[in-house]
């Protein structure tokens, strides 16, 4: 599982469940949904629903970042390898 945390005036969590591997660094992955969790009227913290897919499937490289497994989603947001009991904490500003 890859988790991103992006975003300029509002932090976005997304996570992505690996569907396949391509030899040693290359995998398919798939965004899965999360369970919300709001502490305050825009804050809160998401966790993983691992298996409940949605969007398309992307392959990606997986590349080395500072010893920690990492995907580019798109070119401003970038995943890196977690675990799924983690709480990722979001702000939504809208």
């Amino acid at each position: 599982m890859f988790v991103s945390s992006w975003g300029y005036e509002q932090t976005n969590v997304n996570f992505y469940q690996v569907i396949s591997v391509h030899g040693k660094k290359t995998v398919t992955v798939q965004e899965i949904r999360a369970s919300v969790h709001r502490t305050h009227s825009m804050s809160g913290y998401k966790t993983p629903l691992l298996n409940d897919f949605c969007g398309e499937p992307l392959k990606r490289r997986v590349r080395d970042y500072y010893s920690t497994p990492a995907i580019e989603i798109e070119e401003f947001e970038t995943a890196y390898k977690g675990s799924p009991e983690e709480k990722h904490e979001f702000t939504s500003y809208y």
